[in-house]
């Protein structure tokens, strides 16, 4: 068995949940796009998120959000109640056996809940074992500020 003191400082989450039917499939599908400035602005203020994403499997009849975070399993749960539960709420109206809704309300169901749909990890790899998200941002300049990286086709 791996131990806690063996792990790099992220840690993976592969969360899948079974999708209720094409139609919710197809009303996720909507959904995700709509509240992704809403998800990307929550991560961003949780300070732990190396990645996320959200994948649709096995033929559209599952979703898997699949991130890297630093810290607490359960106060990272937690954090995504906290921040954007309404998000989660209109999820799970898509998906079989979800949590007691409201997950802001219920926030150990829905840590439980996730800790028992999280998927095994078989292996994980990290380039930076022991940098969290906030030492990687203290060592680069803001996104804003960066210069873009323009292709010069012309080899000059």
């Amino acid at each position: 068995m791996v131990t806690v003191e063996s792990l790099p400082e992220q840690t993976p989450l592969t969360c899948i949940m079974p999708i209720k039917s094409e139609a919710d499939y197809q009303a996720l599908a909507a959904l995700l796009p709509q509240a992704k400035p809403q998800i990307d602005a929550a991560l961003t203020a949780i300070g732990t998120v190396h990645f996320a994403r959200f994948v649709f499997l096995s033929n559209n009849t599952e979703l898997a959000i699949i991130t890297t975070f630093d810290g607490d399993f359960a106060k990272y749960i937690g954090d995504f109640a906290t921040y954007i539960g309404p998000i989660f709420d209109a999820l799970f109206a898509h998906i079989t056996n979800p949590p007691p809704l409201p997950v802001i309300k219920n926030q150990a169901e829905f840590v439980a809940w996730v800790q028992a749909h999280n998927a095994v990890t078989a292996g994980f790899y990290s380039a930076y074992p022991t940098l969290k998200v906030m030492d990687i941002l203290t060592q680069i300049p803001p996104v804003a500020s960066r210069s873009p990286v323009v292709p010069n086709p012309a080899g000059t």
